[in-house]
């Protein structure tokens, strides 16, 4: 799937706590911070273009608006928690001019202490008290605090460049766009393009592209939409062809597939 920016996060008032299995998520950034615990196998965390294998015990930490995504799943069960940044205002002022030297921690004592108040969370999900869950997540930011050492916060990078893109592309998808409007828009070569988004996003322009619209067909269907071709042309495809293949590269089964477990309740994926 491609990267985008999480509109949806950004509605999250309290924290959110999903249990995940062989789960990948595309390059994509929000205002909250996000948290992910490898209870079991392993998974490759890209958070601003530092990529690391995590295995069990090994926690990921992507802080506001960093760029980060989820790959390559090996029997991974993994918790993946999001704080919202109004929650923890005294971590965040914190991080105003600093950053963890690294977002990554392998397991040890510490990595092990997040994971109980995690698995204490995901037991009492949806009963949690707005202070208890306040509580939970500054002991986790706590303890995260312990185990990396933060620095000064380096000057603006690619980073800040890969959220203009990806923010153009947000707003501008479901129309014909291609890495040459993208290039005459931000006054930059194709080819410089196509592979800054290979090298940073690991991922190539037309599969970025085509996984947010991909989402956006995901959405039509869950949301009453039933008509294959018309949702392919209504997410910015152009043939029925690229739509059904990217559905599946996003998905892992087509359109059709998706439309029928719509049917039965067994979704969403969102």
């Amino acid at each position: 799937m491609s990267a985008f920016f999480e509109v949806t996060r950004e509605l999250d008032s309290q924290i959110a706590l999903e249990l995940k299995f062989n789960d990948s998520c595309p390059p994509h950034f929000h205002s909250n911070l996000e948290l992910l615990y490898v209870i079991n196998g392993e998974i490759d965390i890209n958070i601003n273009g530092q990529v690391q294998t995590l295995k069990k015990g090994g926690v990921s930490i992507a802080n506001s608006y960093d760029i980060h995504a989820y790959t390559n799943p090996l029997d991974a069960r993994t918790f993946v928690l999001i704080i919202p940044t109004a929650l923890v205002r005294s971590y965040t002022a914190m991080l105003r001019s600093k950053v963890f030297m690294t977002p990554f921690i392998a397991e040890s004592q510490q990595t092990k202490l997040i994971y109980s108040i995690l698995q204490h969370l995901h037991k009492t999900k949806g009963a949690e008290s707005e202070l208890f869950s306040k509580g939970c997540a500054y002991s986790i930011l706590g303890v995260l605090l312990d185990c990396s050492t933060l620095i000064e916060k380096p000057a603006p990078r690619s980073s800040d460049f890969a959220r203009e893109i990806l923010i153009y592309i947000q707003e501008n998808y479901l129309t014909p766009l291609t890495i040459d409007h993208l290039a005459r828009h931000f006054g930059y070569n194709k080819d410089y393009l196509s592979r800054f988004f290979n090298s940073y996003l690991r991922c190539g322009f037309n599969r970025y592209l085509n996984g947010i619209r991909a989402r956006h067909a995901a959405y039509l269907l869950e949301n009453g939409s039933t008509n294959l071709t018309e949702i392919a042309f209504a997410s910015g495809f152009n043939n029925y062809r690229t739509f059904n293949r990217a559905f599946k590269q996003s998905f892992a089964m087509s359109p059709s597939k998706y439309k029928k477990r719509v049917s039965e309740k067994k979704l969403p994926f969102f």
